[in-house]
């Protein structure tokens, strides 16, 4: 576990988050999805989309933690954290993919193999 590539992953999340929020003000501004306004299905798109930004930023706020004390990543609990973390990361970046969405599927990548190798030692 190398701190400086747990604080670098850390820092990745922050910005993840920060993309991701404009990515969805881009995206509730399209016409389509502004003529479906007050369904459940706006409601839900548009609240869960900031609850990913959230996420985001809760995860880089989790890494930073990591990077403090490395020593928490023995903990099961932590090692779940840092697993369940990547394979969404990964999950993620293959479903943009493959619906050709290229930029965010490189760029939730490259996130996903920062925190890989930050946390990679805990796994070993």
């Amino acid at each position: 576990m190398s701190p400086t590539l747990l604080q670098a992953s850390a820092v990745s999340f922050v910005l993840l988050s920060i993309g991701h929020t404009i990515k969805g003000r881009q995206w509730t501004a399209d016409p389509r999805f502004k003529a479906i306004a007050r369904t459940n299905s706006w409601t839900c798109g548009t609240l869960g989309w900031y609850q990913g930004s959230g996420f985001f930023l809760l995860t880089g706020l989790l890494h930073w933690q990591w990077a403090r004390d490395p020593s928490l990543l023995q903990d099961p609990v932590n090692k779940a954290m840092a697993g369940i973390a990547n394979v969404l990361l990964w999950a993620s970046s293959v479903w943009y993919a493959k619906h050709g969405i290229s930029d965010t599927a490189i760029v939730l990548g490259i996130s996903a193999a920062l925190q890989a190798l930050g946390v990679g030692k805990a796994f070993l």
